[in-house]
Formats: C-alpha cells, sequence, structure tokens
C-alpha cells in the first residue's frame, strides 16, 4: 500500500469529528488503517502512529489554556489502546477479527482507567452518517460496527457486508419509536455568558451569576414553565450564600417560573443540578456521579503536579451516587452535568427514568476551541439513541434545542450571549438499546465476535 495513504490515515480519521465533521472520512481513515495492518511490517508501531496522531488532532482543545503537556500526555494515554491491534495484526491479517479487536478496545478505553475517556470513539463522528439510528439498536458500539463494517466493505468490496449494512441502515427506522410526544413543556435555557474565558473564569462567580440573571430577564416571554441554567452558572453556593440564594429567590418570585440550574455547593465540592421551585423552596437534586479525571479531580497528584502547575489548581470534587429525576409540571426531567454525555449507563438511566434531558455544561474552560461542537455532535447522538429531546445549555455555548431524532432545532454559536426557547418533547417509550440496557454493547460485541470467528474458519481473508 501507498505509505502516503498510510500517513494520511489518521487525518481522514480525525476529519470524521468537528470542527470539519465529515462523516464518511472516518471509515476511509479505518479502511486505510486495516489494510495497512495487512501490509506493513511494522504493525505496532503503525498503531501507535495511528491512534496517537489522530488523538492529538481531534483532542487539540485539551491544551488551549493547560498548554502541550496535558493535550500530548492524553493523546498518548490514548494511543496505548492501539499497540494491542498491532500485536493482534502481528498473528493475523484477518480483518473482522481486527475489526472485533477495536470494538473491544473501545469497549475499554470507554470504563478504564479512571472512569475512561471515551471522546474519541467512532460513533461520536457519525451522527449525520446514513447508518446512525442504528445508535438506537446496541448503543454506541452498534454505531462503531456499522462504520467499520463500512470500512471492510471498501477494501473487500463484498455483497454480503453491503446486504448488512442495508439492514442496518433500514431496521432502525422501522423499530424506532414514534416522534410523537405525549405532552410538551414551554422552557427558556438561558446561554448567559462569563466575565472572562479559560480556567479562571470562575474566578469572577458573582460575575457569572449576574449576567445569567439580567439575560433571563430580558429573554422570558411569559409562557415558559422552566427556566434552564447551565453548569457553573452558580459557582457561590447557593444553599450557604445568603446574597446569591436571595437572588434566585428573587428570580423565581418574579416570574413565578421554577429555575433548573448548574450550581457548585462548596460541601464536597459538589457540581450539582438543582430545581429551584416557584415557591421559594429548593427541590430536586442531582450531583454529578461522572467526574472528569485531571478537571474535576486530579489521580496521581504528586506525579501530575510534578508535570504541570496547573494540577495544584484543580479541588477533588465529590461525586454522586444516584439518579435524581426532577419533575416540573408533572414531566420528568434527567439532568448530565457536561462529560457525563459520554458515559453510556449514566445516559441510559437518566433516558430510561425521564421524558426529556437535558445537558448542563461549561465551555468556558475551553472557548474557541472544537470542544464545544464535539460535544454537541455527541448529545445528537444521545438524543437519537434513546429518542429522547435534549435541551443542551451551556455558559459560552454552543447551546442547542436537539429533538429526538438528533436534529438541532434552535442553536447558540460560541461567545453568543442569548437565550433558546421552545417546547420541550415529554417521550417516554424506549428504544431497543434502551430495553437492551447494559447488555447492548455485549450483545453488539458477541455479533462482531460470530462474525469474525465465521469468516476465520470459512476462509482467512488475507491481503499479503
Amino acid at each position: 500500500m501507498s505509505n502516503i495513504f498510510s500517513i494520511l490515515a489518521p487525518f481522514f480519521v480525525a476529519a470524521a469529528f468537528e470542527p470539519l465533521g465529515i462523516w464518511f472520512a472516518a471509515p476511509i481513515g479505518y479502511a486505510i488503517y486495516l489494510y495497512a495492518l495487512s501490509d506493513k511490517h511494522r504493525k505496532i508501531s503503525y498503531s501507535i502512529y495511528f491512534g496517537l496522531t489522530a488523538n492529538l488532532i481531534i483532542l487539540y482543545w485539551s491544551g488551549a489554556y493547560v498548554g502541550t503537556l496535558p493535550w500530548v500526555s492524553l493523546a498518548i494515554l490514548q494511543a496505548l489502546y492501539f499497540i494491542p491491534i498491532g500485536i493482534l495484526a502481528r498473528y493475523t491479517s484477518n480483518l473482522p477479527i481486527l475489526i472485533t479487536a477495536i470494538l473491544l478496545m473501545e469497549e475499554v478505553k470507554s470504563r478504564f482507567p479512571f472512569g475512561g475517556f471515551s471522546w474519541t470513539r467512532i460513533a461520536f463522528s457519525q451522527i449525520d452518517s446514513p447508518l446512525a439510528a442504528t445508535v438506537s439498536l446496541g448503543g454506541a458500539l452498534s454505531l462503531s460496527f456499522a462504520t467499520l463494517l463500512l470500512s471492510y466493505l471498501a477494501i473487500t468490496r463484498k455483497k454480503s457486508t453491503a446486504f448488512i449494512l442495508l439492514i442496518f441502515a433500514v431496521i432502525p427506522s422501522l423499530l424506532l419509536p414514534s416522534a410523537n410526544a405525549k405532552e410538551r413543556l414551554p422552557f427558556t435555557a438561558v446561554q448567559g455568558g462569563t466575565p472572562s474565558k479559560g480556567l479562571d473564569f470562575n474566578s469572577r462567580a458573582m460575575g457569572v451569576l449576574n449576567m445569567h440573571l439580567s439575560q433571563t430577564y430580558r429573554s422570558l416571554s411569559g409562557r415558559e414553565q422552566l427556566i434552564i441554567w447551565p453548569e457553573n452558572a452558580i459557582d457561590i453556593d447557593p444553599l450557604e450564600n445568603k446574597v446569591v440564594r436571595e437572588k434566585i429567590d428573587e428570580l423565581v418570585d418574579k416570574t413565578g417560573v421554577p429555575l433548573l440550574a448548574g450550581a457548585v455547593l462548596s460541601k464536597g465540592p459538589i457540581n450539582a443540578a438543582i430545581l429551584f421551585k416557584e415557591n421559594g423552596e429548593v427541590g430536586s437534586m442531582y450531583f454529578k456521579r461522572y467526574l472528569t479525571p485531571f478537571g474535576e479531580y486530579m489521580p496521581l497528584r504528586t506525579i501530575s503536579e510534578a508535570l504541570s502547575p496547573f494540577a495544584k489548581l484543580v479541588n477533588d470534587f465529590e461525586p454522586g451516587q444516584a439518579l435524581e429525576v426532577h419533575t416540573v409540571k408533572g414531566g420528568k426531567i434527567a439532568s448530565i452535568i457536561c462529560f457525563e454525555i459520554i458515559n453510556d449507563g449514566i445516559v441510559r438511566e437518566a433516558a430510561r427514568k425521564s421524558e426529556l434531558l437535558v445537558v448542563h455544561t461549561n465551555s468556558a474552560t475551553f472557548a474557541g476551541t472544537a470542544e464545544g461542537d464535539q460535544q454537541l455532535a455527541i448529545t445528537r447522538l444521545r438524543a437519537l439513541e434513546h429518542n429522547r429531546h435534549v435541551i443542551s445549555i451551556s455558559t459560552t455555548g454552543p447551546s442547542a434545542i436537539v429533538d429526538s431524532r438528533g436534529e438541532v432545532r434552535d442553536f447558540l454559536r460560541d461567545g453568543e450571549i442569548g437565550s433558546l426557547s421552545g417546547d420541550a418533547e415529554l417521550k417516554s417509550s424506549l428504544t431497543v438499546a434502551d430495553r437492551l440496557g447494559g447488555y447492548a454493547p455485549l450483545v453488539t460485541f458477541l455479533i462482531a465476535l460470530l462474525w469474525s470467528l465465521h469468516g476465520f474458519f470459512r476462509r482467512k481473508v488475507d491481503l499479503k
């Protein structure tokens, strides 16, 4: 195989992610990678090159305000997962087996270490693919599998593979629950901005609160039944600080509308989503369960502080232990806080026990980078996976209203101050992936394994 194509493979994969979002670049990149593994002698080193280069490009935003070392370290950690693929390729050039190994690698990196970090999963680049609805059958792993089957088809041009992909494209549309919602909840979600961007955005916590208050008063139409604020909109504990609590009470008293807001509680500290009722009482509180390593707590603190001065700035948050669903006008709402959107189990449980998903996020830490757009692409895929309307609201953007088909209904750009209003769909029907629950990735993996073993015993796919 031409060296130029094997060099370009990770660049194709990176192009499938935002800010480019060219979905078909991913199957092209993985087709080149798989073919190269069958053709090259240095399979392990090529796998490392492929994984490292793709992750360096996709995760470039992670070093925006903390420097090169943390960004490169994260990319290296993600690249290590490709080493077993290279080792396996030394013993077999059977493409289905290698594809199955890639799927296993994706599941491992979504769980280990430090709770996993699955940001660069193949599926998360595929929201605009004609195969995207496959996610409603077996979760993110099933869409990664379908995408790799496209890569396999590009290499082998097998009619049987084309037939399988056709089934993947058709079946979800037949099994997806009805798009009609039983009820709707009028809302206004506020992207109020922050006085500054980067790591010190919350150094002016009262300023962030006041900006969200001001924008809320400007945005209300009078028909809302819920006001939604992003993560870190209230960074001074509203349960302990009298001034902050008075400002919030004044808002809900004047408007007569409950407020669902992201807040930081000092005891812990805890990253929370709190429902302030229209009668002035504090209602349900959801505490973030999936904490971002190196962002909300510092693993290997001694080593981390020796490598980066920013490590000392990270306070170790306390994780929540259970889902807490908010109830507004009879509707069940589940909060998902920032990077929890990449955690399969947390999002699945939230969807199964609620009728509307709200993603509270804070992109001020990575303002002006592709992070927010990549997260929104993941959010759109989750909406399709679980057949749920999603309101994703950020301090600085991007923010969006996403329907249950993963389509963006309304949008606020990065850096824009404003609000999103609409009638949120309340839906309780479950997709196949929801019904399978935690078994969904296992079922997908077993199907891939049986497919690879079937091909292995019939005839080896050897491109040498």
